[in-house]
């Protein structure tokens, strides 16, 4: 479907050629940006305890380049489906006017973020998928705008899929589903990056995945808080957790908040933190 909207083939090898390299251009485009100027540039203002692990951020990169391309693999046979009309993709608007235009991101966002939550849940939940598949990317206790596509390959598609089978359930247009791609990794980098410029409480903001990959266990959604705070592994990264050293969560007041330790929100005892990191 893209290699099409790009004038390609929609054959295996030009989707896949189209989704590993695009991919590739983009996360490292904009994480790039993103480590530049929070890391580098503005280091003193955003991140002035930061100091560089040249094997960690090698560890990173490399991993994200095998997510990126696994996932291009992984995707190929949905979007053959999709490039030979088994789907409802459709790419005029007048086919379903613009009422379902703008519903239709109300649909998506609550079909994804429900599947997401899910299936980030199960992750944390179930050993064997935790060791196999998901501990990969929580080797970044502290994350960077590099670790944001670091993943076992399967571990980044299963996180996308519900992106890329929701136009087999109900009508989507192509520039939604291109729109909703596009910026769900541009949000991953936002929330690696440890920079947090809107804190409204029900947004899964920057600060609430930094404390994700911390504990581990809390605040799993994708774009919301909503599936967090019906679950119970909602944390709220205004309260001052004593383990949480200085710097690695932004905090704009001190003491304005009582002092907590998180333990598991999915076990019935903490989590001993016992993956590398860095910070």
């Amino acid at each position: 479907m893209i290699a099409n909207l790009l004038g390609l083939p929609d054959t295996p090898g030009m989707m896949f050629v189209v989704f590993a390299v695009f991919g590739m251009l983009y996360f490292f485009l904009i994480a790039s940006v993103a480590y530049y100027v929070y890391f580098y540039r503005f280091r003193s203002r955003f991140h002035p305890d930061y100091k560089l692990d040249a094997k960690e951020m090698k560890s990173a990169i490399q991993w994200a380049i095998i997510g990126i391309v696994g996932n291009a693999a992984l995707m190929l046979p949905i979007h053959m489906l999709i490039a030979k009309d088994y789907s409802k993709m459709y790419y005029d608007v007048s086919e379903h006017g613009w009422g379902w235009l703008v519903a239709q991101v109300v649909v998506l966002l609550l079909f994804t973020e429900t599947l997401i939550y899910w299936t980030h849940y199960a992750f944390h939940r179930v050993p064997w998928l935790w060791k196999h598949i998901h501990e990969r990317h929580h080797k970044y206790r502290v994350p960077t705008p590099y670790s944001a596509l670091s993943f076992n390959p399967m571990d980044s598609f299963l996180q996308a899929v519900p992106h890329h089978i929701a136009a087999f359930f109900f009508p989507l247009h192509a520039g939604v589903y291109l729109a909703s791609v596009t910026f769900v990794t541009l949000w991953a980098v936002c929330i690696h990056d440890r920079v947090s410029f809107v804190r409204w409480p029900w947004l899964n903001y920057t600060d609430h995945h930094t404390l994700h990959h911390w504990y581990s266990d809390f605040n799993l959604g994708q774009y919301f808080t909503v599936w967090d705070r019906l679950m119970g592994t909602y944390r709220s990264p205004k309260v001052d957790y004593a383990d949480v050293p200085e710097g690695i969560i932004y905090r704009p007041r001190r003491g304005y908040a009582p002092v907590a330790t998180a333990p598991s929100a999915l076990t019935t005892s903490p989590r001993t933190p016992n993956r590398s990191f860095s910070g």
